[in-house]
């Protein structure tokens, strides 16, 4: 009896691992069928094993995938243990996201999150099919110019507020080392915090200073919220049964219950005392009741008759995304933007003559139209975007069987639902086919003399077609808000503990600088 189990425990096991090797076989050759040319995977880890190690940034090896397949306009990559066609070749990536958009309608859910996190599955950026187009539809309106303009005064308190910080620190910095008062700060930290509390207040409807009272409980939780380990990660993309299995969250259970419960609270208490205050909550109550629509001229949608009603969860995962996006993609840009003016002092300086011009005609508080309309501050943020855009690359998954075109180096690709392609941003952002010496910061790229000599289709931080980012017009008002309040009182330097030359830091999602953001910061006399 026990020799006919060691048999039939051998054959399982036999049998498993032919059946895996079967399935390695045809997964990790696909792209040599299909005639691509492609990075061999290694199992479970693809072509990221270096990032999963953390010896090596994600972004650097995206663009080293994308200049490993030159010329061909497609390649085939591997994420961890999905397989993606990556799409080198602007005209082609203009036609999936916008002139063929139907089949390519959807982001690839690379986490299970219909299961692994309700919440986040009803996030706009996860939804897929009608379900995204209802919500986006329901959405446009909160992100037009004239509703980012009643907002703008509540992100000016938070500008305001973090100049009388720094006026104090350095202050204080001058009097406890009698030297000087050039502050030095971890300043992805810094910007973390200050956006989270310009979340705080325009999407949550809470007042918070995180710089003042650094464990607010607001932070704490946003923290918990964004907090996601590598392996948690990792897990949920190669075995997310065995993670649900084991009870491992993907996000905390605790932060997530905490923004569920505020969101539902605080529309409670508004909709019985009629409270009305221009932020984030207040528009996505309006959507819920179809009175969201969009101003004259403005195409972004209409909630009327939109037919299907908000639910407090839509609400709390709309309200929650800004977390993602404010944590993460704002911080950094402003991180890497201060990183660049220390190291160019010449576009410091000049930025810093349009600041106080601005500053000077609007006597210390410029309009929401002075704001958006400083040109070089435009053009320094929009440079900074193209050099160090948050996300190596986007995703779109294919949802209609769809034929990628044959060209002089590669075969007509046939995508299947499911199949997910890769537009490597940050790669293409560097190719010097696109931008003459593109590792050099130069916001002249950006001028309005120079700005229509960028092909098409090779820059887009925050990505293409109907699924660019909603927030975008948000995004960018945030940092010309933050950067223009800053640089009227302060400058940034580089010091001692800067890391030079600068370098990406391996083993995170999004892009940041190895070493820590190291700055000075020093108040203009």
């Amino acid at each position: 009896m026990a020799v006919d189990c060691w048999t039939v425990v051998v054959s399982l096991v036999v049998g498993a691992l032919l059946a895996a090797w079967q399935w390695w076989r045809h997964y990790s050759t696909r792209f040599a069928r299909l005639g691509l040319p492609y990075e061999p995977p290694v199992p479970l880890l693809g072509n990221l094993m270096g990032a999963a190690l953390g010896s090596r940034s994600q972004h650097d090896i995206v663009v080293d995938l994308y200049n490993k397949f030159k010329p061909h306009p497609y390649g085939g990559a591997y994420l961890f243990a999905a397989s993606l066609v990556m799409i080198r070749d602007p005209e082609i990536i203009r036609t999936v996201t916008i002139k063929d958009f139907d089949y390519f309608t959807d982001h690839a859910d690379f986490f299970d999150s219909e299961r692994s996190c309700p919440i986040q599955n009803r996030m706009l950026f996860l939804l897929r099919g009608k379900e995204w187009h209802y919500m986006r539809t329901t959405l446009s309106p909160a992100f037009t110019s004239m509703k980012m303009k009643n907002m703008f005064m509540l992100i000016t308190e938070i500008a305001q507020q973090m100049v009388d910080y720094l006026k104090k620190e350095t202050a204080a910095y001058k009097v406890s080392t009698n030297k000087d008062d050039v502050l030095t700060l971890e300043v992805k930290d810094f910007f973390t915090r200050i956006s989270n509390d310009m979340i705080a207040t325009s999407a949550f409807g809470v007042k918070v200073d995180s710089l003042s009272d650094p464990e607010n409980m607001f932070y704490r939780m946003g923290k918990d919220l964004t907090n996601i380990s590598m392996t948690a990660s990792l897990g949920y993309i190669v075995f997310p049964r065995l993670m649900r299995l084991l009870g491992i969250p993907l996000f905390s259970p605790k932060a997530i219950e905490y923004f569920k419960s505020m969101v539902s609270e605080t529309i409670e208490t508004r909709e019985k005392q009629g409270i009305v205050r221009p932020d984030m909550l207040h528009l996505l109550m309006q959507a819920r009741r179809g009175e969201l629509t969009s101003e004259e001229g403005e195409e972004d949608g209409n909630t009327k008759g939109s037919g299907r009603h908000l639910t407090d969860l839509d609400m709390a995962a709309q309200a929650m995304i800004f977390f993602f996006a404010g944590f993460e993609t704002v911080s950094s840009v402003l991180t890497f933007c201060s990183y660049l003016l220390a190291a160019h002092e010449d576009v410091q300086r000049r930025l810093q003559q349009e600041v106080d011009d601005v500053m000077k005609k609007s006597g210390g508080q410029p309009s929401y139209e002075q704001v958006i309309g400083c040109q070089y501050l435009d053009m320094v943020i929009s440079e900074t975007l193209r050099m160090y855009t948050p996300l190596s690359a986007m995703d779109r998954v294919c949802v209609r069987p769809y034929r990628l075109p044959a060209t002089d180096t590669c075969p007509a690709v046939d995508l299947r639902p499911g199949d997910i392609i890769w537009l490597p941003v940050r790669a293409i952002h560097f190719d010097p086919k696109y931008y003459t010496e593109p590792k050099r910061f130069d916001p002249e790229r950006f001028s309005p003399e120079n700005k229509h000599l960028i092909k098409p289709y090779t820059y887009f931080p925050f990505g293409s077609g109907p699924r660019i980012c909603i927030g975008q017009r948000f995004a960018m008002m945030e940092m010309k808000v933050l950067l223009l309040y800053f640089l009227s009182r302060f400058s940034f330097q580089m010091v001692s503990k800067t890391p030079v030359p600068l370098e990406l830091s391996p083993g995170n999602v999004f892009v940041a600088i190895k070493g820590g953001s190291w700055l000075g910061i020093r108040p203009r006399s």
